[in-house]
């Protein structure tokens, strides 16, 4: 499959997902999607709204984040959340798996939860965070396993929030890895989509993502890739 330059821009995901994000730091995010072409700019719930105003009518998907960062609100909040984004112009949601269930070997919870955001959704794409960067691979599949039939479209490695509790159980906390991808792809259907995210900031990297699998990239570098794309490969590149 040839993958040209704006095929790529569509593949990226650009994120603005800083606690400390202020209204001038969300416009200047929105535009420089607008500038660079991505096709999903994603933000905190209380941006939604000022994302939704600004880039309205601008072929831009808007992505909610909920649950963020550690997933563990009750189902009910996330539920709330997903309804409140939606209200907002949210016209895709990234949900954060609830992790603690998953490890204690509760999928029915953890498919539950998914389910409720998916419902308050209402048809728009769900993204479910799995966190893979504190699962073993037993876990990783189950995950993506769940996700499939809670009835979400995408599978997404992690939120790329680094936090202290990484190191309790990851020496090297890596967001995204090409192994992930290939686990992952091994035990979704096609109809299943999955999302590199978390420190891919090189466009080899991007591309290696690309070839295991990966259909849509979570990047806060998405300008500097595109242009490193364009410069690169101005026909495009087979993967």
């Amino acid at each position: 499959m040839r993958i040209t330059l704006d095929e790529f821009k569509k593949r990226i995901e650009f994120s603005l997902c800083q606690q400390f994000a202020t209204e001038e730091d969300v416009r200047e995010f929105c535009k420089k999607a607008v500038t660079t072409g991505v096709g999903v700019a994603c933000v905190n719930p209380v941006n939604v709204a000022l994302a939704a105003q600004l880039l309205g009518g601008d072929d831009i998907e808007i992505s909610g984040n909920i649950g963020f960062p550690f997933g563990s609100h009750p189902t009910e909040v996330k539920a709330l959340e997903t309804e409140i984004a939606v209200e907002d112009g949210a016209t895709q949601i990234d949900m954060v798996m609830n992790i603690g269930a998953l490890k204690s070997g509760r999928d029915d919870l953890v498919q539950s939860d998914i389910e409720a955001v998916v419902r308050c959704a209402e048809g728009r794409v769900v993204k479910v965070i799995i966190e893979a960067w504190v699962l073993n691979n037993e876990e990783k599949q189950r995950a993506s396993r769940i996700v499939e039939r809670a009835g979400a479209q995408l599978v997404k490695t992690s939120t790329g929030v680094r936090t202290q509790y990484l190191k309790m159980v990851n020496p090297d906390p890596r967001g995204a890895v090409v192994d992930d991808i290939l686990l992952i792809r091994e035990v979704v259907s096609d109809q299943i989509r999955v999302k590199a995210s978390g420190g891919i900031y090189s466009l080899d990297d991007t591309i290696a993502f690309l070839r295991a699998g990966a259909d849509q990239l979570g990047v806060s570098k998405g300008a500097e890739l595109i242009k490193e794309f364009g410069q690169r490969f101005p026909d495009g590149i087979l993967i």
